[in-house]
């Protein structure tokens, strides 16, 4: 795909990956549509990407429900008369309590189920616009971290894009629908010292997933 004459809709656009991810592909020249609940964080992230290029948009959205995302859809559609090209579908992982936490079991199905919802939501309603204007289009799931020292529950989000990566494109091949997903390979306290490089890795990886024609079903570490 050329990315210059893409438009790009990323998620979670004022978190520390979805600002670069955002200034990132603003840069390669595409359309970039910004949206996230945290209407401050968003706005932040839509003045910086507006310094680089007219070519910038952004919606608040109050929440991440059916009749939010398609009140968003519905507005790129009358805005652009078309729909994005790629969702850049990205979550910022919560830290998970573990086993022997004291914290309650329902912490833990809360911040499980809220990642599956919104990752799930923002693919459902992309591929169905999608689908509905023959778009050929590009799903890149990526789950990044905001708090650098705090990697607990990575492994369990990093299991469900890789589920869903695998799933969707097996269903949205007979509509040229590609799905890839990128996320972190966080093992050593090494990496951990080194997120910076490893957040850059997430965004090129990101990247050739988007450009590469022939990628998709399979998740990339970085």
């Amino acid at each position: 795909m050329e990315i210059k004459s893409a438009i790009v809709l990323i998620t979670s656009a004022s978190s520390q990956l979805g600002r670069t991810l955002a200034t990132h592909f603003t840069c390669l020249g595409a359309t970039v549509i910004l949206c996230d609940s945290d209407k401050q964080g968003l706005y932040e992230t839509y003045s910086r990407c507006k310094e680089l290029s007219n070519h910038v948009d952004c919606y608040h959205l109050r929440d991440y429900s059916p009749e939010s995302l398609n009140g968003m859809f519905d507005n790129i559609e009358s805005s652009y008369h078309t729909v994005p090209d790629v969702l850049i579908n990205n979550w910022p992982s919560s830290p998970m309590p573990s086993l022997i936490d004291e914290k309650p079991t329902e912490l833990f199905i809360q911040n499980l189920a809220l990642m599956a919802s919104s990752l799930f939501s923002f693919g459902q309603a992309c591929t169905e616009r999608m689908r509905y204007h023959n778009v050929k289009g590009v799903i890149v799931n990526v789950i990044s971290i905001n708090d650098s020292h705090d990697f607990s529950g990575i492994e369990n989000a990093t299991c469900m894009v890789s589920g869903f990566t695998q799933s969707w494109a097996k269903e949205l091949v007979p509509f040229n629908i590609r799905v890839g997903g990128v996320v972190p390979m966080i093992s050593t306290s090494k990496q951990k010292d080194h997120w910076a490089e490893v957040q850059d890795d997430l965004i090129r990886n990101t990247e050739y997933i988007v450009a590469n024609e022939y990628f998709s079903g399979r998740v990339m570490s970085a």
